[in-house]
Protein backbone atom coordinates (compact mmCIF):
# COMPACT_ATOMS: atom_id res chain seq x y z
CA UNK A 1 0.00 0.00 0.00
CA UNK A 2 1.70 3.12 0.81
CA UNK A 3 4.54 1.39 1.94
CA UNK A 4 5.09 -0.18 -1.54
CA UNK A 5 4.02 2.58 -4.17
CA UNK A 6 4.38 1.48 -7.51
CA UNK A 7 6.06 3.79 -9.37
CA UNK A 8 5.64 3.81 -13.81
CA UNK A 9 9.09 2.71 -15.12
CA UNK A 10 10.25 5.85 -17.17
CA UNK A 11 9.68 3.92 -20.66
CA UNK A 12 6.21 3.86 -20.17
CA UNK A 13 5.57 7.28 -20.31
CA UNK A 14 6.59 9.71 -23.36
CA UNK A 15 9.52 12.53 -22.20
CA UNK A 16 8.60 15.43 -23.59
CA UNK A 17 10.82 15.73 -26.61
CA UNK A 18 8.87 12.72 -28.23
CA UNK A 19 5.85 14.65 -28.05
CA UNK A 20 7.13 17.54 -29.73
CA UNK A 21 8.41 14.64 -32.60
CA UNK A 22 5.12 12.91 -32.79
CA UNK A 23 3.96 14.57 -36.08
CA UNK A 24 0.43 15.32 -36.53
CA UNK A 25 -2.13 13.94 -39.24
CA UNK A 26 -3.92 17.44 -39.57
CA UNK A 27 -1.47 17.73 -43.48
CA UNK A 28 -3.34 14.20 -44.52
CA UNK A 29 -6.81 15.92 -43.61
CA UNK A 30 -5.99 18.79 -45.78
CA UNK A 31 -5.07 17.05 -48.54
CA UNK A 32 -8.01 15.01 -48.35
CA UNK A 33 -10.33 17.51 -48.07
CA UNK A 34 -8.70 19.12 -51.50
CA UNK A 35 -8.67 16.27 -53.20
CA UNK A 36 -12.27 15.86 -52.57
CA UNK A 37 -12.82 19.77 -53.66
CA UNK A 38 -10.82 19.26 -56.91
CA UNK A 39 -13.48 15.87 -57.49
CA UNK A 40 -16.65 17.44 -56.76
CA UNK A 41 -15.54 20.47 -58.75
CA UNK A 42 -14.50 18.24 -61.85
CA UNK A 43 -18.23 16.40 -61.84
CA UNK A 44 -19.95 19.35 -61.83
CA UNK A 45 -17.51 20.54 -64.66
CA UNK A 46 -18.23 17.57 -66.67
CA UNK A 47 -21.70 17.15 -65.65
CA UNK A 48 -24.47 18.75 -68.38
CA UNK A 49 -26.81 21.23 -66.34
CA UNK A 50 -29.52 22.05 -69.14
CA UNK A 51 -30.50 18.69 -71.81
CA UNK A 52 -28.75 19.53 -74.85
CA UNK A 53 -30.79 21.20 -77.56
CA UNK A 54 -31.21 19.04 -81.13
CA UNK A 55 -29.35 21.06 -83.88
CA UNK A 56 -31.62 21.62 -86.64
CA UNK A 57 -30.81 21.25 -90.13
CA UNK A 58 -28.81 24.08 -91.87
CA UNK A 59 -30.77 26.30 -94.05
CA UNK A 60 -34.00 25.08 -92.34
CA UNK A 61 -37.42 27.21 -92.99
CA UNK A 62 -40.39 27.18 -91.52
CA UNK A 63 -43.09 27.15 -93.63
CA UNK A 64 -45.42 30.39 -93.67
CA UNK A 65 -48.35 29.61 -91.08
CA UNK A 66 -51.99 30.70 -91.67
CA UNK A 67 -52.86 33.18 -88.68
CA UNK A 68 -56.55 33.97 -87.82
CA UNK A 69 -56.98 36.93 -89.84
CA UNK A 70 -57.05 34.26 -92.87
CA UNK A 71 -60.12 32.71 -91.20
CA UNK A 72 -63.92 34.08 -91.69
CA UNK A 73 -66.64 32.79 -90.17
CA UNK A 74 -70.32 32.53 -90.98
CA UNK A 75 -73.88 31.04 -89.53
CA UNK A 76 -72.42 30.43 -85.85
CA UNK A 77 -74.93 29.22 -83.74
CA UNK A 78 -74.90 27.20 -80.69
CA UNK A 79 -76.77 24.39 -79.24
CA UNK A 80 -76.73 23.46 -75.53
CA UNK A 81 -76.87 19.56 -73.93
CA UNK A 82 -79.98 19.04 -72.24
CA UNK A 83 -77.85 17.60 -69.51
CA UNK A 84 -74.14 17.73 -68.31
CA UNK A 85 -73.53 21.50 -68.99
CA UNK A 86 -72.41 20.78 -72.52
CA UNK A 87 -72.03 23.22 -75.51
CA UNK A 88 -71.21 23.06 -79.04
CA UNK A 89 -70.84 25.97 -80.75
CA UNK A 90 -71.44 25.40 -84.93
CA UNK A 91 -70.09 27.45 -87.76
CA UNK A 92 -69.18 27.92 -91.14
CA UNK A 93 -65.52 28.36 -91.66
CA UNK A 94 -64.02 29.89 -94.68
CA UNK A 95 -59.85 29.81 -95.17
CA UNK A 96 -59.12 33.10 -96.80
CA UNK A 97 -55.23 32.16 -97.10
CA UNK A 98 -52.87 30.44 -99.19
CA UNK A 99 -52.47 27.68 -96.83
CA UNK A 100 -54.05 24.08 -96.30
CA UNK A 101 -55.68 24.81 -92.52
CA UNK A 102 -54.85 21.12 -90.36
CA UNK A 103 -55.72 22.16 -86.93
CA UNK A 104 -57.21 25.47 -85.12
CA UNK A 105 -57.66 26.02 -80.91
CA UNK A 106 -59.87 28.95 -80.35
CA UNK A 107 -60.57 30.40 -76.80
CA UNK A 108 -64.46 30.85 -76.24
CA UNK A 109 -65.11 33.37 -73.35
CA UNK A 110 -68.39 33.70 -71.31
CA UNK A 111 -69.99 36.64 -70.34
CA UNK A 112 -71.57 36.87 -66.85
CA UNK A 113 -75.47 38.43 -66.08
CA UNK A 114 -73.89 41.92 -66.17
CA UNK A 115 -71.56 41.64 -68.74
CA UNK A 116 -68.29 40.48 -67.47
CA UNK A 117 -66.00 37.85 -68.61
CA UNK A 118 -66.90 34.18 -66.29
CA UNK A 119 -64.60 32.21 -67.91
CA UNK A 120 -62.54 31.45 -71.48
CA UNK A 121 -62.06 28.27 -72.58
CA UNK A 122 -59.84 27.00 -74.86
CA UNK A 123 -60.56 24.40 -77.79
CA UNK A 124 -59.92 22.64 -80.75
CA UNK A 125 -61.70 23.06 -83.96
CA UNK A 126 -62.77 19.94 -85.58
CA UNK A 127 -64.79 19.33 -88.65
CA UNK A 128 -68.12 18.54 -88.76
CA UNK A 129 -70.39 16.59 -91.32
CA UNK A 130 -73.27 14.36 -91.20
CA UNK A 131 -73.69 14.51 -87.47
CA UNK A 132 -70.19 13.35 -86.72
CA UNK A 133 -66.86 15.21 -85.97
CA UNK A 134 -63.49 14.70 -86.58
CA UNK A 135 -60.27 16.86 -86.38
CA UNK A 136 -58.90 18.84 -89.14
CA UNK A 137 -56.12 17.11 -89.45
CA UNK A 138 -57.86 13.79 -91.50
CA UNK A 139 -58.78 16.48 -93.88
CA UNK A 140 -57.79 19.87 -93.66
CA UNK A 141 -59.46 23.14 -95.26
CA UNK A 142 -57.74 23.86 -98.65
CA UNK A 143 -57.29 27.59 -99.34
CA UNK A 144 -60.42 29.58 -100.52
CA UNK A 145 -62.92 26.70 -99.47
CA UNK A 146 -64.62 26.15 -96.54
CA UNK A 147 -66.52 23.84 -93.80
CA UNK A 148 -68.90 23.37 -91.88
CA UNK A 149 -66.90 23.22 -88.16
CA UNK A 150 -68.11 22.15 -84.40
CA UNK A 151 -66.16 23.95 -81.09
CA UNK A 152 -66.92 21.53 -78.00
CA UNK A 153 -67.35 23.38 -74.75
CA UNK A 154 -67.47 20.42 -72.09
CA UNK A 155 -68.39 22.68 -68.90
CA UNK A 156 -70.26 25.67 -69.75
CA UNK A 157 -69.60 28.02 -66.21
CA UNK A 158 -72.70 28.95 -63.97
CA UNK A 159 -74.12 32.73 -64.10
CA UNK A 160 -73.46 32.62 -68.04
CA UNK A 161 -75.72 35.02 -69.56
CA UNK A 162 -77.08 32.49 -72.26
CA UNK A 163 -75.69 35.41 -74.84
CA UNK A 164 -73.75 33.89 -77.82
CA UNK A 165 -69.91 33.73 -76.19
CA UNK A 166 -66.96 34.88 -77.95
CA UNK A 167 -64.73 33.47 -80.02
CA UNK A 168 -61.26 34.22 -80.84
CA UNK A 169 -58.38 32.46 -82.84
CA UNK A 170 -55.66 31.57 -80.52
CA UNK A 171 -53.63 29.37 -83.11
CA UNK A 172 -53.74 28.31 -86.46
CA UNK A 173 -51.46 25.46 -87.87
CA UNK A 174 -51.48 24.61 -91.66
CA UNK A 175 -48.92 23.86 -94.43
CA UNK A 176 -48.75 25.12 -98.03
CA UNK A 177 -49.45 22.28 -100.89
CA UNK A 178 -47.09 22.69 -103.69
Amino acid sequence: MATNPRIPEQRDLPTLVEQKRKKSAAPWIWFGLIAVAVLIAAIGFYMPNAPKRPVGPANATVPVQPTGSQIRWTDVRMSTAPEGGQLYLYARMWNNGNTDINGMMVNVTFDGQNGESLQTYRSAVESYANDSAEPLTKDPIKPNQSRDIRIPIEHVPAGWNRAMPSIKVQAVTGFKNK
